[in-house]
């Protein structure tokens, strides 16, 4: 989910800001949540179906080989290396 689209989704809930930058208790007044049952059934199949699942991609993370191209090469380490610093 981009940026853009998270900011959407939290003023779909009615938040003013993101949801990490806020008392729990205030996130729980806003959205109208229910701590105590959570979801309904019909709500959490409800957000599967527009979400999709909680689920990380499996694409392997970044390689160790990829770090070090990206340090070698970064712009600011090839500078200093040539000024001697």
């Amino acid at each position: 989910m981009s940026p853009k689209e998270v900011l959407a989704e939290q003023s779909a809930f009615g938040l003013q800001r993101p949801a990490h930058a806020i008392d729990h208790a205030k996130v729980v007044a806003e959205t109208g949540a229910n701590v105590v049952d959570g979801l309904t059934s019909a709500e959490a199949a409800e957000r599967l179906q527009r979400h999709g699942r909680n689920a990380l991609d499996n694409t392997g993370g970044v390689q160790s080989l990829e770090i070090l191209i990206r340090q070698v090469a970064n712009p600011m380490n090839l500078v200093t290396n040539q000024s001697g610093l």
